[in-house]
């Protein structure tokens, strides 16, 4: 009898320590509890993400259900951020599904698989991807017709100084033709009201082929703003043309994206890393005004640039507004 009570003593002091802890585990802030959620997802999370070949990254997660123990996450091609192998909007999207398993308690891996990604699987908190749709549904035609090509859909400026014109070519070569050239920056009393020293030629941005911008629709420095450069001034070539994306310029565009960073590839659901303290704003995202300094590619309405913190990645829409930030 008296092992008996015994046994019943432990059981009875078992279920009033499961309470207590069950009890403290609920009166704890929830800002507690959440970052004990969190670092519970971001143990799994680690580890689905180790199981992706090297040629993978793995972005946002899309969809997770603790509950039936399934979870889908967005991956893209690795080396999407570099200037010599840039991604692209028409790149077949992919997602890793993961089927989890509890480990004494925790949410670990059991299996995951890299599929195509669904129609259904979009982005929650994307309000742009019909716009994206119709968007990429429009250029691919182009690209079609010309798979040398990727079909951008920005604007820029040019990036020469005051004294020189800037060649424009008829292929995306050194050695193609020279089809007219793009005015120097004029400076002016007018001119001084923007970031920029003196007024820059813009122009639309409308491919890009291994290092090259194909340009169009040039204006003389200082004509959107109302300041018109004199009739000896030298002209801007308004036609088609290819310059160096060294000698392009642009700012960042409030383009509405749920993540307000750079990121590896042009989607929002691609990972990314915080702006550096010189750049980011009041809410932890990159600022868009006056922080853009480089541009090596574009995809759509997507370019991979570079900040003035000295990160690279894609950001979804660039103008070439001189005098205020583009929102």
């Amino acid at each position: 009898m008296s092992g008996i009570r015994k046994a019943q003593g432990r059981t009875a002091l078992l279920r009033i320590t499961l309470a207590s802890g069950l009890a403290l585990w609920l009166s704890a802030p929830l800002a507690a509890r959440a970052q004990e959620a969190t670092v519970q997802e971001a143990t799994w999370l680690a580890e689905a993400k180790a199981k992706l070949p090297a040629t993978l990254v793995a972005g946002r997660v899309i969809h997770l259900d603790e509950e039936a123990r399934k979870a889908t996450i967005a991956v893209f091609p690795a080396g999407a951020d570099s200037p010599t192998t840039p991604g692209s909007v028409f790149t077949p999207l992919q997602v890793m599904e993961v089927n989890l398993k509890s480990d004494n308690g925790t949410l670990a891996v059991a299996m995951t698989t890299v599929r195509p990604r669904r129609p259904d699987e979009a982005s929650a908190d994307d309000d742009s991807e019909p716009y994206q749709a119709e968007l990429r549904a429009a250029l691919a035609p182009r690209r079609k017709a010309e798979p040398q090509v990727e079909p951008c859909h920005i604007k820029g400026w040019a990036l020469n100084d005051t004294r020189h014109n800037l060649a424009v070519r008829a292929a995306p070569s050194a050695q193609a033709k020279v089809v007219g050239h793009l005015a120097p920056v004029r400076v002016t009393p007018e001119s001084g009201q923007g970031s920029e020293e003196g007024w820059r030629v813009e122009f639309d941005i409308t491919g890009y082929s291994h290092g090259w911008f194909r340009i169009a629709k040039a204006t003389p420095p200082g004509t959107p703003y109302g300041d018109p450069p004199p009739r000896r001034y030298p002209r801007t070539y308004a036609g088609t043309g290819w310059i160096r994306a060294s000698e392009a310029g642009g700012a960042y565009a409030n383009s509405q994206m749920p993540v307000r960073r750079l990121l590896s590839a042009p989607h929002v659901d691609a990972p990314g890393e915080p702006p550096g303290a010189d750049v980011a704003g009041p809410d932890g995202a990159l600022s868009i005004d006056g922080t853009l300094v480089r541009l090596f590619a574009c995809s759509a309405d997507w370019a991979l640039t570079e900040s003035r913190d000295g990160r690279r990645g894609w950001w979804r829409g660039i103008c070439s507004n001189q005098v205020t930030n583009c929102s």
